[in-house]
């Protein structure tokens, strides 16, 4: 079997992302029954011994391939879902990141409607996808993959979605941050994309004090900006208005003007106060601004009077009437 080295040694293609991660030339020969194909790739997948990662990670690859060639066809496969789901989930248990990373991927493209998404739900795949979302060792294409699968999830029926991954999600968007984690952003851009496709699993998960909390973080416009009006959407219809608490959460955009003591974090230095403090300034203003914006001039019912007034009394303060 010849195998692809592309002129780098293994040790330091371990570090490499999946488009140049050095896995096995494995050939598919398509010309063969689905099925056939089908049964090398999950054998090679599901050995514990005998088989080299890379060589995993060429099969699954080859999965891939085989699955855009012969389509969702659960008759060609000779193999039912959950049978291949089975298989599929040890890659994710494997110790080599890349593999991991080609198991969430040929996932992606495995699921294609909730009947799929179910079956994997009912094997308990979501918490194996959550442990590679909190995992933070140098793999950030498995990450990445991760991310990707989850958003796939909620394109296909969002009101599937698993808390497991909901719980992951949100504890990247809360102490990210402070862990000088590069996916808080894309962490709270699909805890929000969940947030108007299914408040209640974000909700009941804290996830809205969490979007509320980065729009205290972020001094960029727009994206403070899409941050506060994904809270104003859900108070917009009565449906889903029960979701937000007035009196806990949305108080957090107000916390930098009505709390002399205000401080985002505890762990904020006597020194760095001052130009925190005037950072959550800003953002606590451009939510503010935004929330005004979003109104129309009609009587605003969810919200009591006293905070529509409050909030009007500030930006009189602030200079923004």
């Amino acid at each position: 079997m010849a195998v692809s080295i592309r002129g780098r040694p293994i040790r330091s293609l371990r570090m490499r992302g999946r488009n140049d991660s050095g896995e096995e030339n494995v050939p598919l020969d398509l010309t063969r029954e689905p099925s056939d194909n089908l049964r090398e790739i999950l054998q090679n997948v599901a050995k514990p011994h005998g088989v080299t990662n890379m060589r995993k990670l060429g099969h699954l690859n080859n999965f891939i391939k085989l699955l855009i060639s012969i389509g969702h066809c659960e008759e060609k496969f000779g193999f039912t879902y959950e049978e291949i789901i089975i298989c599929l989930r040890l890659a994710l248990l494997n110790e080599a990141k890349e593999v991991r990373a080609a198991g969430l991927r040929v996932l992606r493209y495995l699921i294609r409607d909730s009947n799929v998404l179910q079956k994997v739900l009912r094997l308990q795949v979501d918490y194996l996808i959550a442990r590679c979302i909190d995992i933070q060792q140098s793999n950030e294409g498995e990450r990445t993959q991760a991310l990707r699968l989850v958003r796939k999830m909620i394109t296909v029926n969002a009101l599937l979605f698993p808390s497991s991954v909901t719980n992951s999600l949100i504890a990247v968007g809360t102490d990210g941050l402070q862990e000088r984690d590069r996916m808080v952003r894309a962490a709270i851009a699909i805890v929000c994309e969940l947030a108007l496709k299914n408040p209640e699993v974000v909700a009941n998960r804290g996830g809205l004090s969490t979007i509320l909390k980065s729009v205290i973080d972020c001094q960029l416009s727009r994206i403070n900006e899409a941050l506060i009006t994904t809270i104003l959407h859900l108070l917009n219809h009565p449906h889903t208005r029960q979701y937000v608490r007035n009196d806990v959460e949305l108080e957090q955009i107000l916390a930098p003007f009505t709390d002399f003591h205000y401080r985002h974090n505890a762990d904020t230095s006597e020194i760095q106060l001052k130009e925190d403090r005037d950072a959550r300034f800003l953002s606590s203003r451009m939510a503010i601004v935004a929330a005004f914006r979003s109104w129309s001039g009609e009587p605003n019912h969810h919200l009591s009077c006293g905070y529509n007034v409050c909030l009007f009394v500030l930006l009189c303060f602030s200079g923004l009437t």
